[in-house]
């Protein structure tokens, strides 16, 4: 029964995150013909890495000690947002930027999960 409970609070402050991020980028992103398929990946990606990274906290964060692998994710991440930014045809574009951070993070805490739930 806890499992269950844990599990659907995951999912909730997973859906407030989702929710919360993609009505952000919404908001500073004027809207084209492309922006609703780009607020759907955004939405998505953000749901379901949220929940992912809330089973397995230290996925994107650790506190034991020094982790140079999530400081070298930060910085090729932050790079690579803002050359994505700088370099969207249009001008800078906020939903190109939230999917591709929501993407690279959810990517990182999915490998985590995959390779925990091997060694299970």
């Amino acid at each position: 029964m806890t499992e269950r409970v844990n599990r659907l609070g995951r999912y909730l402050v997973a859906a407030v995150v989702a929710a919360a991020v993609t009505g952000g980028v919404a908001l500073l992103t004027p809207a084209t013909d492309r922006s609703p398929i780009l607020l759907l990946g955004v939405a998505q990606v953000y749901l379901v890495g949220t929940a992912v990274s809330l089973r397995h906290p230290d996925a994107l964060r650790r506190t034991d000690g020094p982790n140079w692998t999530s400081g070298a994710f930060a910085g090729v991440l932050t790079f690579g947002c803002v050359s994505l930014l700088n370099g969207a045809p249009g001008g800078p574009n906020a939903a190109v930027v939230a999917l591709a951070w929501g993407l690279g993070a959810f990517g990182l805490a999915v490998g985590v999960a995959l390779e925990r739930e091997r060694e299970e």
